[in-house]
C-alpha cells in the first residue's frame, strides 16, 4: 500500500500543513504516516537558557532532564493526535511514528523503512542572515531524497493556524 510521510520536526506547525498531507494521502489512496521528531538535546537547551539568566546552577538535575523530555514527548503525542483526527475525518489510514533523534540520518532511515511515495516536511522561515550559515532539515531532505519532497514553509507558531503557511514547494 502507498504511504505519504509527514515529518513534524518542531511543535509549532499549522493546520494547513496537516491538511495538505491528508489531502495528498486521500487523493493517492495512501496511508498517512506522521513522524514526530523529539530533539534529544532539548533538556540541555532549556538548562542553558536557565543558567544564562542565572536561574539555575552549574549542572542540570536529572529530574529537570526527565521533565523536559516528558513535556517534549507529550507535545509530540498532541501533534500526532491532531494529524490522526484530520486523517480520520477524511477517511485516511494513519500511522503515528515518534523518533528521539531529530537528525537527517534518522529521517532518512524512517523513509527507507516506510518507503513513502512523497514526503511532506515543515520548514520554519529563517532570517535571511542565518540561511547562509545553516541548512534546515527540509533543505537536506529535498537534496538527498529521491522521491517527491513537499516543503511547507511556515513563519509563526501553531496559534495562527492557516495564516502562518508562507510557501509550499514541491521538489
Amino acid at each position: 500500500m502507498k504511504k505519504i510521510l509527514l515529518v513534524l520536526s518542531y511543535p509549532g506547525f499549522s493546520g494547513r500543513a496537516i491538511d495538505e498531507a491528508v489531502r495528498s494521502a486521500k487523493k493517492e489512496k495512501a496511508t498517512l504516516a506522521a513522524l514526530y521528531l523529539l530533539e534529544a538535546g532539548a533538556a540541555e537547551s532549556v538548562f542553558d537558557k536557565f543558567s544564562d539568566i542565572g536561574f539555575m546552577g552549574d549542572r542540570p538535575a536529572e529530574d529537570l532532564s526527565k521533565l523536559v523530555m516528558k513535556e517534549s514527548r507529550q507535545r509530540g503525542y498532541e501533534a500526532l493526535g491532531k494529524v490522526q483526527i484530520k486523517a480520520m475525518e477524511e477517511g485516511v489510514d494513519f500511522e503515528p511514528l515518534v523518533e528521539e533523534d531529530a537528525t537527517v540520518e534518522k529521517v532518512l532511515s524512517v523513509i527507507d523503512k516506510t518507503d513513502p511515495s512523497a514526503v511532506f516536511v515543515l520548514k520554519k522561515k529563517q532570517r535571511a542572515f542565518f540561511k547562509y550559515f545553516t541548512r534546515s532539515l527540509a533543505d537536506e531532505l529535498a537534496e538527498r531524497v529521491s522521491r517527491e519532497v513537499v516543503i511547507i514553509t511556515e513563519e509563526g507558531d501553531q496559534e495562527k493556524e492557516d495564516s502562518n503557511v508562507k510557501d509550499m514547494d514541491r521538489k
